[in-house]
């Protein structure tokens, strides 16, 4: 509470980093009393990863290496940023993620909060998608509690959040991530890029007449009810890319043509966003006293696909669910200002770092009221 009266008499700036994965990225942000903050900038370079077919994380790591220390000189040159105008706080993710691409990260930002004698804050990745929907409205909205889809290339869990670090994980992958099952699945039929699920659905948005077009093709059902099994609260991705593989086998002789790659794409992405309604249809079943809450969030990088949005909305409305919060794309996919601004949450309710923090592969959103940021 004093830091709270404190920050609330004066405009402080935030500079913070991002290198969970394979982006590279950057943001100041200013922040002043009584109005939302102010992103002065936010810089980004990205992995390209096509020829590699995904991730690699030695390459990632090296890519860090190159781009964060020249992201974060362009941005305090650009911004005049020294002396009495540096930044008070310098957050950066801290986990959970890849070691390599995270000590990048960490590091640069340890360096900058000794140099200017100022906070040093590691965020939560999950955490900042989790706040980011609340930085339009200064943290009004949406309040606590409230429901959110994380969906990512690398998370995909429904959260519930009753305060700031109080987060229970009501459901969660127990093989691999939405995003990761979208890139793999569609790679299959051809479709190619550096962000895959991206590529997916504006290939699906320009061909929408083929994407509906009625073709023999089966995909599984994970964790659907049985003997022994019954509402099962988990997500499982890994079915799908053997379930388009035995469909590109059994129906169409593994052949990919451009008049049947649309309704390809399309069965694939509805398989995958069905199963994840689904899953959180079972978890409203299961918990009852969710269908007092009437706020959801949707954020990740998965949660920008604006069919997902839509299939969202419809199926739960008539779980009592009046607002619905998805951020901005660009805010849904991996980036600073995120990190900044759960960090300015945190930094505002007493929470800061010590200098002696390693990064974290796994980090649990869990039990962060009892977690040693």
């Amino acid at each position: 509470m004093l830091r709270q009266l404190r920050c609330g008499i004066r405009t402080y700036k935030v500079l913070a980093i991002e290198s969970s994965c394979d982006d590279s990225c950057v943001s100041l942000i200013e922040r002043s009393a009584g109005t939302k903050p102010v992103v002065l900038d936010h810089v980004k370079s990205t992995l390209n990863s096509v020829k590699a077919g995904g991730v690699i994380p030695t390459s990632a790591h090296l890519h860090h290496q190159k781009s964060i220390a020249g992201l974060v000189k362009q941005i305090l040159q650009k911004h005049s940023i020294k002396g009495v105008n540096c930044p008070e706080l310098v957050c950066v993710t801290r986990g959970p993620g890849m070691p390599g691409s995270l000590s990048i990260g960490v590091d640069t930002a340890k360096g900058l909060s000794v140099a200017w004698g100022c906070q040093f804050l590691g965020v939560h990745h999950m955490l900042g998608h989790l706040l980011i929907p609340r930085l339009e409205s200064n943290g009004e909205e949406p309040q606590f509690p409230f429901l959110s889809l994380l969906a990512s290339g690398g998370h995909t869990m429904l959260v519930l959040s009753r305060s700031l670090l109080d987060h229970e994980i009501l459901v969660n992958t127990i093989d691999i991530a939405a995003g990761d099952a979208l890139d793999k699945c569609a790679r299959e039929i051809g479709i190619q890029g550096n962000m895959i699920g991206k590529e997916l659905e504006s290939f699906l948005n320009e061909n929408p007449e083929l994407s509906l077009k009625d073709i023999p093709w089966k995909m599984p059902q994970p964790l659907k009810n049985k003997p022994k099994r019954v509402d099962t609260l988990g997500f499982s991705f890994t079915p799908f890319i053997s379930g388009v593989k035995l469909s590109l086998e059994r129906y169409h002789n593994n052949e990919v043509t451009d008049e049947l790659k649309p309704a390809m794409g399309f069965k694939i992405q509805e398989a995958i966003f069905d199963h994840i309604i689904d899953r959180v249809l079972v978890a409203y079943k299961v918990r009852p006293e969710l269908n007092q809450i009437n706020t959801f969030v949707c954020s990740g990088g998965v949660a920008a696909n604006q069919r997902l949005r839509v299939k969202l909305q419809t199926a739960l409305k008539s779980h009592g669910v009046e607002n619905f919060h998805f951020p901005p794309p660009a805010l849904c996919t991996d980036n600073a200002i995120m990190i900044g601004w759960a960090g300015i949450e945190l930094y505002e309710n007493g929470i800061t770092s010590g200098l002696d923090v390693t990064p974290l592969r796994k980090w649990s959103v869990e039990g962060l009221e009892k977690s040693d940021f």
